[in-house]
């Protein structure tokens, strides 16, 4: 069926950290200029019904808590989406998407619901990546959303009672040290700490990262890479670079140089892709597979036909799935560059809908703080993309932190990054209720670390 309106449509596809902030910020325009909501429809697609903050996902697959604080924990993660659009011009609709068809503009979701769309945003967000490594996808559990950071954790203490049982060495294997592995293999050993005390057990695990680069948290400033492997090596993590996964065999790791490791717990953290749904789409694409966009965040369209050359101006791309070039490399894909993709994305579609005319137009006063058009023609000042920076917890209430010009680590910094939590919280839910629910976030976090 089809989801009728006489109203021009406006859908966001995602609803991770570019697409909520998308989503937010129009439907915050809206609410201030009501015409608005009376000429579009504004909708927010997600297969699933919150909105998840993956910085603190590690936090459930290293926990010993019972099922009911695990259940608190996931709480402290994430935000249902209809709550944060109770009420609002926005409306969130529970589906996973099937299908896109941008030059017919409409896509099919799963509920048997065809959606026609005006203006389309796509924030999909990416897929692991497992890079047709024999045996890899079978065995390796992944870190992408809370059931698998459940299973992580429920897999590693099930390995470690037989472990324990068997009186036989412990072995966790981490393909890929970049961010998510050495994130996990830090509070691996936390963990396993924890593990001991509950058991009345001693087991050492062998823990070892396996990067394919020269070294671990590739793109990292060189200090925090030097901070971070000193630390790894003080936990008793064992870093092996420079060679690739080859093949999974059994319960053993297989490396081009020759290398085995054998593994109780596997854990790939090695790559992601574009999602599934930009594979066929009909745009211009980098070796990646993402969509390469310019500035305007809209596509380029591949076919070379008197239809269809050019870009496509009512969709635009942002997250992981676009490749936008800065000084001659692509943006990083980081939940802060997201966000700020969101935050344009959102500047673009009121452009386009409602051009700001005249110093007096109660549009430009109405959503000035949120969109900063141009004031003479409607147009969007040119993106300038925001210093990427980075906060890294690496076991513990210990963290790195990459500040720009400022390189940090320590407490303090795991601190700031609860901070950057909070903040974050402030800029998506009222006041009040992101205070709450940051002191219950923080009082759980403490504790299970």
């Amino acid at each position: 069926m089809f989801l009728r309106s006489t109203k021009k449509t406006i859908v966001i596809a995602g609803a991770g950290f570019g697409g909520l902030r998308t989503a937010l910020d129009l439907d915050r325009a809206f609410k201030k200029n009501p015409r608005l909501a009376r000429d579009y429809n504004l909708y927010l697609i997600d297969q699933n019904d919150h909105h998840l903050f993956m910085p603190s996902v590690y936090e459930i697959a290293t926990t010993l808590f019972d099922d009911a604080k695990v259940k608190e924990l996931k709480d402290s993660i994430t935000l249902p989406l209809e709550q944060i659009f109770k009420n609002g011009p926005l409306k969130f609709h529970r589906a996973r998407i099937e299908k896109i068809n941008p030059l017919a503009q409409k896509m099919i979701l799963n509920d048997r619901v065809q959606l026609k769309f005006d203006y389309l945003i796509m924030a999909l967000g990416a897929e692991t990546n497992f890079y047709d490594i024999p045996g890899l996808k079978e065995k390796a559990l992944t870190l992408s959303n809370l059931n698998s950071a459940v299973k992580i954790r429920n897999e590693i203490e099930k390995k470690f009672c037989e472990a324990l049982e068997s009186k036989k060495v412990f072995k966790i294997v981490l393909g890929g040290g970049g961010v998510t592995g050495v994130e996990l293999a830090s509070e691996m050993c936390g963990y396993i700490k924890k593990l001991n005390k509950k058991y009345d057990a001693h087991i050492k695990p062998q823990t070892t990262i396996i990067e394919g680069q020269k070294n671990i948290l590739p793109g990292f400033d060189s200090k925090l890479v030097l901070w971070a492997r000193k630390r790894l090596e003080k936990l008793g993590v064992k870093i092996v670079t420079g060679d690739l996964i080859e093949e999974i065999r059994f319960e053993s790791v297989l490396t081009q140089s020759g290398g085995r490791f054998d593994f109780d717990v596997l854990i790939w953290s090695g790559g992601i892709k574009p999602n599934h749904l930009i594979n066929n789409l009909p745009f211009k694409k980098d070796p990646r597979g993402r969509v390469m966009i310019k500035k305007n965040f809209c596509p380029m369209i591949e076919a070379a036909t008197p239809q269809t050359t050019g870009e496509c101006s009512n969709v635009l791309v942002i997250g992981d799935n676009c490749c936008l070039m800065e000084r001659g490399r692509p943006l990083p894909q980081t939940a802060q560059m997201a966000i700020d993709e969101g935050r344009q994305a959102a500047k673009i579609i009121l452009a386009k809908i409602h051009p700001v005319r005249g110093r007096g137009s109660l549009f430009r006063d109405a959503i000035q703080s949120i969109t900063q058009l141009a004031a003479s023609n409607g147009t969007v000042p040119p993106y300038k993309p925001i210093p990427n920076r980075y906060i890294l917890p690496i076991g513990g209430k210990f963290a790195l932190a990459d500040l720009s010009s400022i390189k940090l680590k320590g407490f303090l910094v795991w601190l700031l990054k609860e901070l950057v939590f909070l903040n974050y919280l402030i800029s998506i839910l009222p006041l009040p209720q992101a205070l709450t629910h940051w002191f219950k976030a923080i009082r759980l976090f403490v504790k299970n670390d």
